[in-house]
């Protein structure tokens, strides 16, 4: 079970390095925010994806493949394969089929509440002011939709709101939609799917949403910073939402709504104080990123036994070679066989290292290891060794 084998270690790696990435963002999202205001507190949030981003990137001190070849008369199974065959259970496929169930029952969960959400807003019509009127009151106003998003409000908006509130809930919830937060919200639940085993990840969702509504309050204050008590004034008259979407963006969920009032009476932080958070922000982010990629333990060389019959008459060699250039590799391998390389510079073209344990095997077989590293292979002519590419038929 390579394949198994291969996703349980991506999967284990990806939740180490997101649940590192969310109690980092937790005890720092409120430092960052009263430093440098409510936007750098939700954009530390993308050091969720970045760490993981770190974690799939090629580790620290890759080495290539080494090759280990022996003459022999019947090959050895590999210590995996006599590991498998001394144990007749393997927990790989019920560790799979247990993440798989357990991601697929979160989606159906998801689904199922983004259904129920839909139809309790029952009949859902256009207005004239480009807005979508429901026959619903609760979890509205609020944004919907990936593909085509559209800002929903209840039957009453009209009534509910005066005109000048209606106006800054309308800039809040196209701020939400210009911004990207549906997408990234449909991200957030495609994480909770995929790590649904992760209760701190959960626990993190409300805060980020939390977050996300504040850093947009921000932004409206910023385009109508004498509006603070209509906008405050609105919040009180929308119902929190009973049953929110958890793909849309909400006018006033379950978002602590005396937090963002008490921030309406915070003066806006200055350009120059946000430029600042945006370099802090920016130099943890790579510092956190770069250390988790370079702490990583370097890939162990996978080893491939190579087992070949020797040949009556044929020079043999033995040598031991780790990670030199193919070059110097193909070059001690020609003396030990008394051969001339016509062209060993073709070799480094690669610039890949070569690792090489071999034990009394022909040398033309030796040689043919080596120069598949830089895909090429040796043609004999007497004493003579010609590398050509692999394609090419002499």
């Amino acid at each position: 079970m390579i394949m198994g084998t291969e996703w349980t270690t991506w999967l284990i790696e990806t939740t180490v390095a997101t649940s590192l990435a969310v109690l980092f963002v937790l005890a720092a999202r409120l430092p960052l925010r009263r430093a440098f205001g409510a936007a750098i507190g939700y954009a530390a949030w993308a050091l969720v994806p970045l760490l993981m981003i770190a974690v799939l990137l090629p580790r620290a001190g890759h080495r290539l493949p080494a090759v280990v070849a022996g003459a022999s008369a019947a090959p050895i199974p590999p210590p995996s394969m006599q590991a498998a065959a001394s144990s007749d259970f393997d927990p790989m496929p019920w560790l799979l089929a247990v993440w798989l169930a357990g991601a697929i029952v979160m989606a159906v969960a998801t689904l199922g509440q983004q259904r129920r959400f839909q139809r309790g807003l029952g009949r859902v019509a256009r207005r004239e002011d480009g807005l979508y009127q429901a026959e619903a009151i609760l979890g509205l106003p609020a944004a919907l939709g990936l593909l085509r998003p559209r800002i929903v409000v209840q039957r009453d908006f009209d009534t509910r709101y005066s005109i000048e509130q209606q106006a800054l809930i309308r800039t809040h919830e196209r701020s939400h939609i210009r911004r990207g937060d549906l997408h990234v919200n449909a991200f957030v639940v495609l994480l909770r799917c995929v790590y649904w085993f992760n209760p701190l990840l959960h626990y993190a969702v409300r805060r980020f949403r939390h977050d996300q509504e504040l850093a947009c309050d921000l932004r409206v204050l910023a385009r109508h910073p004498r509006s603070r008590r209509t906008y405050g004034e609105a919040m009180l008259k929308t119902l929190l939402a009973a049953n929110p979407s958890p793909l849309a963006c909400h006018w006033a969920q379950a978002h602590p709504l005396k937090e963002r009032i008490l921030m309406l009476k915070q003066p806006l932080p200055a350009p120059k104080r946000v430029a600042i958070g945006v370099v802090v922000l920016a130099l943890v982010a790579s510092a956190t990123g770069f250390g988790v990629w370079a702490g990583q333990p370097a890939d162990a060389p996978k080893t491939e036994s190579v087992y070949l019959h020797s040949v009556p008459g044929e020079p043999m060699v033995s040598l031991a070679a780790t990670d030199e250039m193919p070059r110097e590799v193909a070059g001690r391998i020609a003396t030990q066989a008394g051969l001339i390389l016509t062209n060993p510079q073709v070799l480094d073209d690669s610039g890949k290292g070569v690792s090489l344990q071999v034990d009394r095997i022909p040398a033309r077989s030796a040689l043919e290891l080596v120069a598949g590293s830089s895909g090429m292979k040796p043609v004999f002519q007497g004493r003579s060794v010609t590398f050509v590419p692999v394609d090419v038929k002499r």
